[in-house]
């Protein structure tokens, strides 16, 4: 009798029009009943703000033609929010419409944009590029629609859009919101267009006083396009790229800043391609000047051995300017060719100490302890000897410097040229920094490296910038692109690092992420 006296409630309710409450029909009647004003929406709205809600909560597909048509009327981002919950594609049409917005009605475009891309909607890429198109103040908010465009038309990676972003990194800060020129960077490197590699170029030296520079942008977009950036960078270099002569000239560039950014970024990409033209450059310069800093770090970075020579004659050229030769110790470093390792200790023992990170020795028996392998049992007797002379003990932090080349050598002296051995060192917490980063650079540098592959992903994740950035250089020596743990350790630790503000010594621990997660996918 209870259960009767139910149902017969529930048919009471229904037949006096309430209807049923998990039936999207019931809410669809009511889509146009005046919502009264609201602590929550003051003046109310000519439309049910709770039906909306209530079909959203559904997830019922059925609700989206009634949605479709009740927007025609309404454009409101409560009704379009609902909309874009249903992922449907009946809704490009609707949502193609919204991207057509006014300075202070710009948030419908902005979820209308950010709903295309996850619908893999490529028919919308015409009315987005129109967005861009759109002129707006330069602090005007409007210009979060135009951001969520570049970077919806980022994630649908279609080349149409190309023109429209590349017209959009070529406006000056003066012209325009420079984020948005720095997203567009950013979009071009994930579509990997190679015809926005000379307008990346250019980006490399673009910034605003206020937004920071374009160039962290365009450099990890020149390396996700690749060897077609190669020899327009080398253009660049060695001053054959008109367009950007005239603008060094026409922003007054710092003597050298051209070419060593140019080499840099060749480095970044790490294509052998480059190595002949950036000894040439090399063999150009005054060293005993810093001009040729790129230069040196780009011949470590890319890691051909043709490089070696050419780099311990400017690390034993006592007329060169110290940084220099510093620098190459740090190529050298990367590189890990031992016949390097001769050299590195005698300027390690004959080298100026002065106390300070600047001496030339310090460089030295650093690079030495960070890639000595089988020979360290003849080189460690040299290192602990360096650490009692009396020059050295007199600057206490010189000391220190040369007592962790001695526990580097001390890893090689048990790991020898074991990767292997070397893995199991790198996530050894009892070990020292210096030690955990010595095995991983050895993984890097040792023939056969991949064995230590696992660990060397395992230890990744450390946000001690000089191990991680040396961790990252080894992976890109000998990460491919099938290796999928350490794929996904890279996207994640890029998601992660783009969100942190910059720390320690400057590392920007996200562009070098990013940049090791561009070569390792393009090894095969």
């Amino acid at each position: 009798m209870f259960r009767f006296a139910i149902g017969l409630g529930l048919s009471l309710l229904i037949a006096s029009g309430c209807g049923d409450p998990k039936d999207p029909a019931t809410w669809i009647k009511k889509l146009r009943d005046v919502t009264k004003p609201s602590a929550a929406m003051p003046t109310g709205a000519r439309f049910s703000v709770e039906a909306v809600r209530k079909l959203q909560e559904l997830g019922d597909a059925s609700a989206v033609p009634a949605l479709i048509d009740l927007y025609k009327d309404h454009q409101h981002p409560i009704i379009l929010r609902a909309l874009i919950s249903f992922k449907d594609k009946r809704a490009v049409p609707t949502l193609i419409g919204a991207l057509d917005f006014s300075e202070d009605q710009y948030r419908n475009a902005t979820l209308a944009a950010s709903a295309l891309a996850d619908l893999g909607a490529t028919e919308a890429v015409g009315p987005m590029s129109k967005v861009l198109q759109r002129p707006l103040p330069i602090k005007s908010r409007a210009n979060l629609a135009k951001l969520a465009t570049i970077r919806a038309l980022a994630k649908l990676g279609d080349k149409g859009a190309v023109p429209e972003l590349i017209a959009t990194l070529e406006r000056r800060p003066e012209q325009q919101d420079f984020l948005l020129a720095k997203e567009a960077a950013t979009a071009l490197g994930q579509i990997g267009d190679p015809q926005a590699v000379p307008v990346l170029i250019r980006g490399l030296y673009m910034s605003s006083t206020i937004q920071g520079s374009a160039y962290p942008h365009a450099r990890v977009a020149l390396v996700q396009i690749g060897r077609p950036a190669v020899q327009p960078l080398v253009a660049a270099m060695e001053g054959r790229d008109e367009k950007l002569n005239t603008m060094a000239k026409e922003l007054e560039f710092r003597p050298g800043v051209l070419e060593q950014k140019a080499a840099m970024v060749l480095g970044d990409i790490g294509d052998a391609t480059a190595v002949p033209a950036l000894l040439k450059q090399l063999a150009k310069y005054d060293l005993t000047e810093t001009k040729a800093a790129g230069t040196i770090e780009a011949l470590g970075k890319i890691g051909d051995k043709s490089a070696v020579e050419a780099l311990i004659k400017v690390l034993t050229d006592k007329k060169a300017n110290y940084k220099l030769r510093i620098q190459v110790c740090q190529a050298l470093t990367v590189i890990g060719d031992k016949r390097a390792l001769g050299p590195l200790l005698e300027i390690a023992e004959k080298g100026f100490i002065e106390g300070g990170y600047t001496n030339l020795r310090e460089g030295a028996a650093m690079a030495y302890g960070r890639i000595v392998g089988a020979e360290a049992v003849e080189g460690i007797k040299k290192l602990e000897a360096f650490v009692n002379e009396d020059k050295i003990k007199a600057f206490k932090q010189t000391q220190a410097t040369f007592q962790e080349a001695v526990d580097r050598a001390k890893i090689a002296v048990e790991c020898k040229d074991d990767p292997l051995c070397y893995g199991k060192q790198v996530n050894n917490a009892k070990l020292s920094l210096a030690q955990r980063e010595k095995a991983g650079i050895m993984i890097g540098i040792l023939p056969n490296g991949r064995a230590a592959l696992a660990d060397l992903v395992k230890a990744l994740p450390n946000r001690e910038p000089i191990l991680r950035l040396f961790f990252l250089e080894s992976a890109k020596r000998i990460g491919k692109a099938s290796d999928k743990a350490l794929v996904d350790t890279l996207t994640e630790l890029a998601a992660k690092d783009s969100k942190r503000k910059t720390k320690f010594l400057g590392a920007d621990l996200a562009s070098a992420d990013k940049i090791a997660l561009a070569i390792v996918l393009r090894n095969k």
